[in-house]
């Protein structure tokens, strides 16, 4: 082969890997376009009349209580009652962790009531675990947004001083202290919450201010852009005519349901508003949905991996990545052995230089290498 033919070999596969970066999946122009969201933000619809919710069966009031600050990050985790495994393998690696970057991290399970024969005893384990929420509904796929509104009317209810909270599912890994870190970056903590002295005797007059920063107003997650109803009847997706009419056009951008962000007040807006959405059965739609009525536009982080399922690797999963989605519950414990032990203010040994300056794209790359 000549040198010449080499050369333009060469600058072929640069020019597609560019092109690949830059508009191909989860790429640079998936970035750029989120740079218009906030301009699609609409003027704040008002507040609509209360939410008519299902009754809490397992309601754990105290879970966010006991000395100290309350959680910096409140982690709910959407979750099926006959799931055991899955939320044991949280707890045995992610879900464990109760203290990073010297901010508290708290993890409950969302649940509702089973359907069919099989009839875990819940109770018990909410007993001996104290990390159960289950509400009075049936548990399935239709029913996520009824299992996600109990959720964050539990948290408005029992844990307001919460500063952040994340709704993920029990498939998902969650890097926990590089989630904290970019939540501190983006939103930056009070002086009260850097040192751990949050003051007790504080009320819910002031739950949303700490030492007069005001929680940011955030909703962060892999945003979707420009995504049709489904009308296949019988398809998981599926959404009728009546809930969202054709004449409507194609759904707001809105956080993929596997791992979205919400700070405080961004719950405290999306109950106000909620029920002047349509119930649409797909719960990550009906949120952000919700938060365009708010007036409040999702911001899009390419570290939440949203659908995408990446193999493990310690750079990926200790460093670069906040979630990755599909993790079975062995996985998720071969997750945890690869990264216990290690450092974590000392993430940047993860990885080689060469890792590092690739960043998100190689673990991009190696996501479809291995799909």
């Amino acid at each position: 082969m000549s040198l010449s033919l080499f050369r333009r070999l060469l600058l072929a596969a640069l020019l597609l890997l560019i092109i690949w970066t830059l508009f191909g999946p989860s790429g640079i122009g998936e970035e750029l376009l989120s740079l218009s969201l906030a301009s699609l933000r609409p003027a704040p619809a008002s507040p609509g009349p209360p939410l008519a919710l299902p009754r809490l069966l397992i309601s754990n009031p105290q879970a966010c209580g006991g000395p100290g600050p309350p959680p910096f990050l409140l982690i709910l985790v959407s979750t099926a009652p006959e799931h055991l495994n899955q939320r044991n393998a949280i707890r045995g690696s992610w879900g464990a962790i109760r203290e990073t970057r010297g901010f508290r991290v708290q993890t409950l399970f969302l649940l509702g009531e089973p359907v069919g024969q099989h009839r875990p005893d819940l109770a018990s384990e909410s007993a001996a675990r104290e990390d159960i929420l289950q509400a009075s509904f049936q548990d399935s796929y239709r029913n996520l947004t009824l299992k996600t509104l109990s959720g964050l009317n539990w948290v408005n209810k029992y844990c307001p001083m919460a500063r952040y909270i994340l709704k993920t599912d029990d498939d998902v890994y969650v890097n926990i202290p590089e989630l904290v870190s970019e939540l501190i970056q983006r939103g930056g903590p009070s002086e009260r919450w850097q040192s751990g002295k949050e003051p007790q005797e504080e009320t819910t007059a002031v739950q949303a201010v700490h030492k007069g920063q005001a929680v940011p107003l955030l909703y962060l997650g892999r945003v979707h852009w420009r995504v049709s109803p489904t009308r296949t009847p019988g398809a998981r997706h599926h959404v009728s005519e009546e809930l969202w009419p054709e004449s409507w056009g194609p759904f707001p951008p809105y956080a993929s349901g596997t791992g979205y962000v919400l700070s405080a007040s961004a719950v405290q807006l999306i109950l106000k508003v909620a029920s002047r959405a349509p119930l649409l059965p797909v719960e990550d739609v009906f949120v952000g949905v919700s938060a365009r009525l708010g007036g409040l536009a999702p911001t899009h982080c390419v570290r939440l991996a949203g659908a995408t399922h990446y193999p493990l690797d310690s750079c990926c999963y200790g460093k670069f990545l906040l979630t990755s989605h599909n993790v079975d519950p062995w996985k998720m414990h071969e997750a945890w052995k690869l990264l216990r032990g290690l450092d974590e203010e000392r993430t940047e040994s993860f990885c080689s230089w060469l890792q590092g300056f690739l960043g998100v794209l190689r673990c991009r790359f190696l996501a479809w290498l291995n799909s």
